[in-house]
């Protein structure tokens, strides 16, 4: 009886340090994360300005590595949404923003068409996302609850809100305008409106692909547990 609740004893401590030593590593890639898409930020901003014309435009690095990361947030969701069936409604509303958003930071292209055009595309993209969940409206709400259970999705859920919110609010001109009078230089206003987008993109991207590896390592252990509960009946 001893031997039995000592092994069940070393047992638990075992699971507590694993649990733990889990715990310190999901930390540390996290700290990394953020450090490496500050450091992503800061070294486009600098690329854009010693290296390009110093300013930020539509052609210039800082934008280009903000589609990329959108692309790579657009790309991460719609795996899930092909890999995942239990998944594939929300997967396809959630990769449908963010194609909205890269459709968004595209517009300097479809202004070749004419200004504006980019609302078009994106209002197609949004109605066929919409329509795709529609299909699936009684598994939806279900579907997106188990998405936001990935905790890499908060850190997402946070950086979209900082994208919509504080970037814009942050980026006003009237608000530099009065900050900086007669002193208002716009090259500053972009900067720090664009180098505000740039680290929110890194951090969608980072938790998108997180997210998307998540739920790949998630399902693949639940058939695996699956498969071993089929082969205990029937074995």
């Amino acid at each position: 009886m001893k031997n039995q609740h000592s092994s069940s004893s070393i047992h638990a401590q075992h699971e507590q340090h694993e649990k733990t030593k889990q715990i310190w590593i999901d930390t540390s890639i996290l700290i990394l994360a953020v450090l490496g898409s500050s450091v992503l930020a800061i070294a486009c901003l600098w690329l854009d300005y010693l290296y390009g014309d110093h300013y930020i435009g539509e052609t210039s690095v800082t934008e280009y590595v903000q589609q990329i990361l959108l692309g790579i947030a657009v790309i991460a969701f719609y795996r899930i949404k092909a890999c995942h069936e239990a998944l594939r409604h929300a997967a396809i509303l959630i990769s449908g923003f963010f194609m909205v958003l890269f459709i968004r930071e595209l517009d300097f292209l479809f202004d070749y068409i004419w200004h504006g055009f980019w609302v078009y595309p994106a209002v197609l993209v949004t109605l066929g996302a919409l329509a795709y969940a529609w299909q699936g409206k009684d598994q939806v709400f279900h579907e997106m609850a188990e998405i936001l259970s990935v905790p890499n999705m908060r850190l997402l859920v946070c950086s979209v809100i900082i994208l919509i919110s504080f970037s814009r609010l942050f980026g006003m001109g009237s608000f530099w305008h009065m900050v900086m009078q007669e002193d208002y230089i716009r090259n500053v206003k972009n900067i720090v409106e664009e180098g505000t987008e740039l680290l929110c993109y890194a951090l969608i991207s980072y938790s998108a692909v997180s997210t998307q590896l998540y739920v790949k390592v998630r399902y693949a252990a639940q058939q695996h547990n699956q498969i071993n509960v089929n082969k205990s009946i029937y074995h």
